[in-house]
């Protein structure tokens, strides 16, 4: 079992160009109801902006209910999940810390650099509209977004454009160290290989298996023994550091997988239904409502509408 199964395989960005901007205007694939980010991590950092609305989001063993406008930093190889509404405005930037590295070893390498890049040194986790740094750090962040933007529009060609473009963000991202440098809103992590770490590790283990088997009969005592604890406690456990019970996120696993498999195949439902480990239909299509507010087969047809709908404006 690879236990990092949970890690995103997408790239952001290019091998030369290591960041990407990802952006959320209240419409999903099926162009209604929420969007729910599954748990994952990855080994690039993350800076979510918060612009319009409420969220939920979950980090690790913790959960948060953030009212814009705010900002969430999100580390290397750190669990998170969100929830995002038709009425909230949202985009977040994912970078390769090794963009920040400096060739020649000086004090800012030694005493900021490499001890954010092994986990010593973090941002804080929130920086909220009330925080004395946030205007600051919201400005940098925009201006940002704005640079990616140019940088996402240059043609291969515009070499110049882009190269200008990616200089100003990592000046804007050192800005924003050096102030919260300043403003001592950096937190210092005395012992990253401590009791938490481990428990991230042991659900990253538990969440991996079922990201892996959910097409396959899981039971409980299969996951407890992963993580060497008997069956209640297990339970109790995994419903106190994901909020849901393990029912439950398997579920919500499955359905998501159906999702993919609706929007990307022409199978037929009930195939997809057995295909992700749901054995019965009418309790597939309950479940699949319940989650996604729509029935399987009405989540295709409004994403094949809207693909259309797309397609028509292009071709205009």
């Amino acid at each position: 079992m690879d236990i990092h199964s949970l890690k995103e395989n997408a790239r952001h960005g290019t091998v030369i160009f290591p960041l990407a901007l990802y952006e959320w205007n209240g419409i999903g694939n099926c162009g209604a109801g929420n969007w729910r980010v599954p748990l994952h991590w990855h080994d690039e950092m993350e800076l979510i902006y918060f612009k319009e609305g409420t969220f939920q989001t979950w980090l690790n063993t913790k959960e948060f209910l953030i009212e814009s406008p705010a900002l969430m930093c999100i580390h290397a190889g750190e669990l998170h999940s969100l929830i995002l509404g038709t009425d909230c405005l949202e985009s977040a930037v994912v970078f390769n810390l090794n963009i920040l590295s400096f060739e020649h070893y000086d004090a800012i390498q030694a005493k900021l650099i490499r001890p954010l890049m092994d986990g010593r040194l973090r941002l804080p986790v929130l920086i909220g509209h009330s925080d004395p740094a946030f205007s600051h750090i919201k400005g940098h962040y925009e201006k940002m977004e704005a640079a990616l933007k140019e940088m996402n529009a240059c043609s291969p060609e515009d070499e110049i454009t882009k190269n200008s473009a990616y200089l100003q963000i990592k000046l804007l991202l050192f800005d924003m160290l050096a102030l919260l440098y300043k403003t001592n809103s950096l937190i210092h992590v005395k012992n990253i290989h401590n009791e938490n770490e481990h428990q991230i590790e042991n659900l990253k283990k538990v969440l991996s298996y079922i990201n892996e088997q959910y097409a396959s009969p899981i039971c409980l005592d299969e996951l407890a023994s992963l993580v060497n604890l008997n069956t209640q406690y297990f339970c109790r456990y995994f419903k106190e550091n994901i909020g849901k019970t393990t029912t439950e996120y398997i579920n919500e696993v499955r359905i998501e997988k159906a999702a993919a498999a609706l929007l990307e195949t022409n199978s037929k439902i009930i195939t997809i239904a057995q295909d992700t480990g749901f054995d019965n239909i009418g309790y597939f299509i309950r479940r699949f409502k319940q989650i996604k507010g729509v029935t399987p087969s009405e989540y295709r047809t409004e994403y094949q509408k809207e693909s259309k709908s797309q397609n028509n404006v292009i071709n205009q």
